[in-house]
């Protein structure tokens, strides 16, 4: 005995199921997914939109999960150049180095109609892409070079 469309059972049924799709389809649009799909551009419009927010979290975000330091690199970041009413006017990306790395010209008036220019590296793994921050989880910084002799 099936259910037939028009019966309280059938729009019962078929309400069920479009709730499981709207809540299968809201899931896949979290950003921080397994297997999310971002472009270079929306990245780099991200990231223009967190530094003018001065949203440290927002820009962390955009890292690479399970990064240590991303959290600290993204704060400095906003604090050296967040607030400023970017506008993005243009942004041209290049793939110099690879189909897995990207470099962003972004090209923006800030809010005082001064022209700012910025770019900006990118990483990819699978389908999304990274701003570099951070470092790799138990890894441990790179020395420094020293200008200073032994003696």
């Amino acid at each position: 005995m099936g259910t037939r469309p028009g019966t309280r059972r059938g729009v019962a049924a078929l309400g069920t199921a479009l709730g499981t799709a709207l809540v299968l389809a809201l899931a896949g649009c979290d950003n921080d997914s397994p297997g999310r799909t971002r472009t270079e551009r929306e990245t780099a419009t991200a990231y223009v939109d967190a530094l003018n927010a001065r949203d440290a979290d927002a820009l962390a975000a955009l890292g690479r999960p399970g990064q240590e330091g991303a959290g600290e690199d993204a704060r400095g970041i906003v604090a050296e150049r967040g607030g400023q009413g970017l506008k993005v006017t243009g942004m041209d990306v290049t793939h110099e180095f690879g189909p897995d790395f990207a470099d962003v010209a972004i090209t923006a008036t800030d809010g005082r109609g001064r022209d700012h220019h910025e770019r900006l590296a990118l990483e990819r793994d699978g389908k999304a892409w990274y701003v570099p921050l951070g470092r790799k989880a138990g890894g441990t910084p790179k020395p420094s070079s020293g200008t200073s002799r032994p003696g």
